[in-house]
């Protein structure tokens, strides 16, 4: 990268065809694929830095080391959570050129068929499974090993029409996987969770290894920023400014629809604001945060939000920054036979020292991965027919999902779901480990209105006051919500650009989210109660069931759980839908086309514009996505 001042970026080619607000995961896709044509000329402004060769971001076992420091991390926080005990809770997202494919846990899945298919279902033609399979075929580079690997360690066996093999992201089985995955895969099977040969082709149900975003090559993350910008770095019409922060949307006429003109922006360590020009559109991919604050501070939003921070309303739009949707986790630890190889491990002083060098000189080892085995279980496998109607009702009589015709939409969906084998409503992921690793600590107070708490990142799960034994081996299972009922919001609660929204996640604000959780904490009991797990089983630590009471509950009630759910829930860090694609009319904010309405040539594409929220880890969706935005704003282009 060419370092500009921004003199030079303003100036450049005086001002840009199109201006990417948002250097992450779906503003490079765009970025990339609009400088295709060297007519035309591209702008990305980018918070944050462009990380080059920084094994915190390239080595796949390093996962989650960065999370928490600002030069990586915007580090937001929840507001206190009503229904989480009046916890504030991390929200890490990534601020650097790459965005949060820089940041997360390199997971790649797709959903099922149909929750792509409902993306059209609720009022958006031409947003299905059938028109994304290609662009999910576009953005990947798959790189399939020996067959018997695959079928055997991996429970693979690889359908090539539904994978790309020259795509930007590298996507592989990592060479190390635990001793546990096989025992998880078969215990899961006895329990009726089928194998899943490959989750990718529109089946999601079942247990299975996900493709990690690393190049096997090099054993290094594969991620927005290595794949779509660095190989493209020296075109003359695209020009990144990277370490620059938008402040304000430049709305243009006396009424809707608006033009965008251009971008306010500053730069670190100046307090001079910029303008730079947009000759044809300016595209927001800021994230499922950043981009309803920036359209709030723009003018775009809802009423009493804007008016409430001295804002004048240019568009009213009252379901920016609404509809917020995330998925949450609790974990569950049980200690195994030491006899099992796990990252517990890596404690050792010697063996990490080993695993080091095994990485640096053959990109080999427990550093080269990142995931060891999944299950994504419909609500049959965990709970009751009747119970499963009994939560069936709760969401039939939730008023808050009644606010507008979106809601109404995505609830007749929720419900529709719960009983479908189709929809996994829990997802199960297997970690060989307790507790953190003792090589990095990152400590940050995170400052919300009642206080600060302390976030530790130090790669892996935080399990709070818990020192495993020395010699000991554990399995930490993740039992992730995948369906959340609730639906937060995402405000500014000042007209000041570097304050940071309200995210207000209102996690488990329906109860059939806590319940949920507490069936799928029930059933990982039961998996390591089951079978082959049960043979490699030492003991329980979390949650602390009882051994002597007996019975299938472990002595533990319904109410207790939900304690420890509510205790113990974080975010997976999946936050979605805070600039909807539905009708206007129903509650939305962008078209099809992904057009803000109310304007003439604004664009959404990022996590914010998924209208209800899929039972994947995002980021293959979000590439995939942004394909087809790009083929969108060409044809529109051209029209």
């Amino acid at each position: 990268m060419n370092a500009l001042t921004p003199e030079e970026f303003v100036k450049k080619h005086d001002g840009f065809d199109y201006v990417i607000i948002g250097g992450g995961t779906a503003g490079l896709v765009v970025a990339a694929r609009l400088s295709e044509d060297p007519d035309v000329t591209v702008g990305v402004i980018e918070a944050g830095s462009y990380h080059i060769n920084d094994p915190l971001i390239d080595i796949p076992g390093y996962f989650g080391r960065a999370i928490g420091n600002p030069a990586y991390d915007w580090a937001y926080s929840t507001t206190p959570q009503k229904h989480v005990n009046d916890r504030l809770l991390f929200q890490p997202r990534g601020k650097m050129l790459g965005g949060s494919s820089g940041l997360n846990f390199m997971t790649t899945g797709r959903a099922s068929k149909e929750e792509y298919d409902a993306f059209e279902a609720v009022g958006n033609p031409g947003w299905n499974w059938d028109s994304l399979l290609g662009y999910f075929k576009k953005s990947e580079n798959v790189h399939t090993a020996d067959k018997d690997v695959h079928s055997d360690r991996h429970n693979a066996n690889f359908d090539p029409s539904v994978h790309g093999t020259n795509g930007p992201i590298h996507k592989s089985f990592a060479p190390w996987a635990s001793d546990l995955s096989i025992p998880f895969f078969d215990t899961l099977e006895e329990l009726g969770v089928q194998r899943n040969r490959d989750a990718a082709s529109g089946h999601a149900s079942g247990s299975y290894t996900i493709l990690s975003a690393v190049d096997p090559a090099t054993a290094k993350r594969s991620y927005a920023a290595s794949g779509y910008y660095a190989p493209n770095v020296n075109r003359p019409n695209l020009v990144v400014l990277p370490s620059a922060h938008v402040t304000k949307l430049i709305l243009t006429g006396t009424g809707e629809p608006y033009t965008v003109s251009g971008v306010q922006f500053t730069v670190a360590g100046s307090d001079k604001a910029y303008e730079v020009k947009a000759t044809r559109e300016v595209i927001l991919s800021a994230g499922a945060f950043g981009t309803p604050q920036l359209l709030e501070l723009s003018g775009i939003g809802k009423r009493e939000v804007l008016e409430r921070v001295g804002i004048e309303v240019k568009i009213d739009l009252p379901s920016v920054g609404e509809n917020l949707q995330d998925h949450v986790y609790v974990l569950s630890t049980y200690e195994i036979s030491n006899k099992l190889t796990t990252l517990d491990l890596l404690r050792n002083p010697e063996r990490h020292k080993a695993e080091t060098q095994l990485y640096e000189q053959a990109a080999k080892g427990m550093y080269s991965c990142t995931h060891s085995a999944f299950g994504f279980l419909p609500a049959g496998v965990i709970a009751s027919p009747s119970e499963i109607a009994r939560m069936k009702r709760e969401i039939h009589n939730d008023s808050n999902l009644e606010v507008n015709e979106s809601l109404k939409k995505q609830k007749a969906l929720l419900e529709a779901w719960l009983d479908d084998q189709k929809h996994p409503q829990i997802e199960l992921i297997s970690y060989p480990v307790r507790g953190l690793f003792p090589f990095y600590s990152y400590k940050r107070k995170l400052r919300a209105s009642s206080g600060t708490f302390l976030f530790v990142s130090q790669g892996f799960f935080p399990i709070p006051g818990k020192t495993p034994r020395p010699g000991s081996h554990y399995h930490t299972v993740v039992t992730i919500l995948m369906h959340a009922m609730s639906r937060g919001s995402v405000h500014i609660t000042s007209a000041s650009p570097f304050d940071k929204a309200a995210v207000d996640s209102n996690y488990l604000a329906n109860k059939v989210d806590r319940d949920l959780l507490v069936h799928g904490v029930r059933f990982v009991k039961k998996l390591h109660d089951t079978g082959p797990l049960k043979n490699v089983t030492v003991g329980y630590v979390e949650p602390a069931w009882r051994v002597d009471a007996g019975g299938e509950d472990g002595g533990v009630s319904d109410e207790e759980l939900g304690e420890y759910v509510k205790n113990g829930l974080e975010p997976i860090c999946h936050p979605a839908g805070t600039a909807a694609m539905f009708p206007r009319e129903e509650g939305g904010v962008v078209d099809p086309r992904l057009k803000v309405y109310g304007t003439t040539n604004l664009r959404v594409i990022d996590a914010s514009v998924i209208p209800i929220h899929v039972a994947a880890h995002p980021t293959a969706t979000i590439l995939a996505m942004a394909e087809k935005a790009a083929d969108i704003f060409k044809a529109d282009a051209r029209a």
